[in-house]
């Protein structure tokens, strides 16, 4: 059996934070402290690896993030470390946080440290890597400010090159070349499109159990219609989703009537109606 300073993960965690972790705890006596139920693996290998390097009067515990369960005899005097697996909203950063604030002076406790290994709202102390707009793109196609020009113009879409090069500080030159070539990699499309709040009242999804050999031809006659905003295979009983746009109930039977039921290779049909979607709030008109 593999020892924990033996994975991948761990040993990233601490290439990127043990040196910092080790400096902060100093020659102050430690805890370190787990939240449940995932921050174990780090918590437990950061330990070893610091034992291993003398740091040997640390302790280890647990708690829930709103400080449930914590052994209050071992960060008594010391200097704590909270550690997780990731920051995603920062809720369970601050509830974790304010719990042990709000009982550093009855324990005297010297200092309250956060790491983990992803954080996306960039709170915490020590983290390996963080959530940013940039990195969900392939940074061979797209930088920093490729995805800001993109961000301005989602937000409006009759943005000069000018006015986006003000923003990003680049010349409106700078910013059509920029611009062409997002076009002609097919990574950015300009295009009008309606509210749609403007025309519609509800939605529906509309799930679909179609055979093989006819899917394609559903979707050639349901793509060209103006209520669709959305379509989509799926794997299991349903293999097909379509989501419509509706000004009432009555419209929705009668699309799924005449669009829908009618046509060859239909089995069966599920439907759902709600409000309008929150996202998206616009829609394009199909080309006829």
């Amino acid at each position: 059996m593999k020892n924990l300073l033996e994975f991948e993960p761990i040993q990233k965690f601490i290439k990127a934070v043990g040196p910092d972790i080790e400096r902060y705890f100093g020659k102050d006596p430690g805890c370190i402290i787990y939240l449940q139920p995932d921050g174990i693996f780090y918590a437990q290998g950061l330990l070893l690896w610091l034992n291993g390097r003398g740091k040997k009067d640390l302790a280890l515990c647990t708690m829930a993030d709103d400080g449930e369960g914590l052994e209050e005899g071992k960060v008594r005097g010391k200097k704590v470390l909270i550690v997780d697996n990731d920051v995603i909203s920062g809720k369970s950063y601050k509830r974790s946080m304010e719990a042990l604030r709000s009982r550093k002076e009855k324990l005297a406790v010297k200092d309250i440290k956060f790491a983990t290994f992803l954080d996306r709202p960039g709170l915490t102390d020590f983290f390996v890597e963080r959530y940013s707009a940039e990195s969900i793109w392939k940074l061979e196609e797209l930088d920093a400010l490729d995805h800001k020009i993109i961000s301005l113009l989602s937000h409006n879409g009759r943005m000069s090159f000018a006015e986006i090069g003000k923003d990003v500080r680049l010349s409106a030159v700078a910013i059509k070349h920029r611009v062409d070539k997002l076009l002609r990699a097919n990574i950015l499309k300009i295009q009008g499109r309606l509210n749609t709040e403007r025309f519609y009242e509800l939605s529906a999804g509309i799930q679909i159990e179609c055979e093989g050999k006819n899917i394609e031809i559903l979707i050639g006659r349901l793509r060209k219609k103006h209520e669709v905003y959305h379509i989509a295979k799926r794997s299991g009983k349903y293999n097909l989703t379509v989501s419509i746009l509706v000004q009432n109930i009555e419209d929705v039977e009668e699309f799924i009537e005449n669009e829908i039921r009618s046509q060859q290779g239909v089995r069966q049909i599920e439907v759902h109606v709600g409000e309008l979607p929150i996202i998206p709030k616009t829609f394009s008109l199909p080309i006829e």
